[in-house]
């Protein structure tokens, strides 16, 4: 359960948020009416900036699909082929929503040459991506933003000396262009804050560049608790080099987990921390040999950058899975939820503390963001998981 003021933090989130939106459609249809009504459209610009504006959310969907849609196949591919499907999904982000808006001005105007369609869907859709750029840079969010999540999960089979058990919870700091090492180090300071037992980070430390992850790596390893910090791999350091992200965390002191656990021992009793690969992009996870080893019937807790681990049978023996890849959605839309979800799970859930059958999941919102680069009633988040004993 979150505690009232956090409640309060999250809606006060939520009404900004929903402001915003308020904001950004009224701007959007504004700006598609007059170019509309300057592109030759007449007295039909009101409602056809009204059909521009429908379209929006469903080109944007499909954009974030295609960017998606290659990622499991990079892998496999050679650098040459990997950089040539690159640069046709760069290509697609620009020219879909072009297209789209094209064929929707087309069909809304029979008489309209396709030339001055082709031109009014290019003004348009260079209007939204120069309000979504504009956007990013006003609404990207702060360390000043991040809020700080607290909840109890009453796990069975938890050995007494656990409860009250602490774990601060990090993930997904995408360390990048986006966000500069001060931003971080800021955020790094607001985790040292808590008092916890145990540290872990659920994966993606940097974006893209392999640059970046020395300095992230240095963030993470900062964290301070009495057990120490653990992490997981995620996609992104699975595309930016598993190794190289490996060896820069255990450098700073953190224990990477490769599809293996370790035992937390309090006096006599244990408890057991589980760590698999990247089951989301990469296929790294081998959850059977991470908990191989492990007595039946103790405690475990299961580390994966995604929530996705659950589809996986051997995950039932987790009694708390504390996930991330989510960013639980980055834009959370009023009656609707998250806007996008790369987890199969679905966007239930996204984020949060939920009960999935016998155990508990926990799926934290992360520090960071990817394409868009901007949050809408979605703050980052740190979270500390307090374990107790189930009734």
């Amino acid at each position: 359960m979150t505690a009232p003021s956090e409640a309060g933090a999250m809606s006060g989130h939520r009404r900004a948020g929903a402001r915003a939106l308020a904001g950004l459609l009224l701007w959007l249809y504004a700006g598609y009416a007059a170019l509309l009504w300057a592109g030759g459209a007449g007295k039909g610009s009101w409602w056809q900036a009204l059909s521009c504006l429908g379209a929006a959310p469903f080109l944007l969907w499909v954009v974030l699909k295609v960017l998606g849609a290659p990622k499991r196949l990079l892998r496999r591919l050679p650098r040459p082929a990997a950089r040539a499907v690159r640069a046709v999904t760069a290509a697609l982000q620009f020219a879909l929503p072009w297209l789209g808006w094209w064929a929707l001005l087309a069909l809304l105007n029979p008489g309209l040459p396709s030339p001055a369609a082709a031109r009014l869907g290019g003004y348009i859709a260079l209007f939204s991506y120069l309000t979504g750029i504009a956007l990013a840079f006003a609404a990207r969010p702060r360390p000043r933003d991040v809020t700080v999540t607290r909840v109890e999960a009453p796990l069975p089979h938890l050995p007494a000396a656990f409860d009250g058990y602490r774990i601060l919870h990090i993930s997904d700091l995408h360390a990048g262009w986006w966000h500069p090492e001060r931003e971080l180090a800021a955020k790094m300071a607001l985790a040292r804050r808590e008092q916890c037992d145990l540290a872990v980070f659920t994966g993606d430390l940097a974006d893209k560049h392999a640059g970046r992850v020395a300095r992230a790596a240095e963030a993470v390893g900062s964290l301070e608790a009495r057990d120490g910090v653990a992490a997981v791999l995620g996609n992104h350091d699975t595309w930016v080099g598993a190794e190289l992200v490996t060896e820069a965390l255990r450098a700073r002191g953190v224990t990477v987990l490769v599809n293996e656990h370790l035992a937390l021992r309090r006096g006599g009793d244990e408890i057991f921390l589980v760590g698999v690969g990247d089951a989301s992009y990469s296929d790294a996870d081998d959850l059977p040999a991470a908990l191989e080893g492990v007595p039946e019937g103790a405690c475990v807790i299961l580390l994966s950058h995604t929530p996705d681990i659950l589809r996986e049978p051997e995950a039932g023996r987790a009694a708390l899975v504390l996930s991330g890849h989510t960013h639980g959605g980055q834009i959370v839309l009023p009656l609707i939820g998250p806007f996008f979800v790369t987890a199969r799970v679905g966007r239930r859930l996204a984020s949060g503390l939920h009960r999935v059958g016998e155990q508990w999941l926990f799926v934290t919102r992360g520090l960071g963001e990817v394409f868009p680069p901007l949050r809408l009633a979605c703050p980052p988040e740190i979270a500390v998981i307090t374990l107790r004993l189930a009734p």
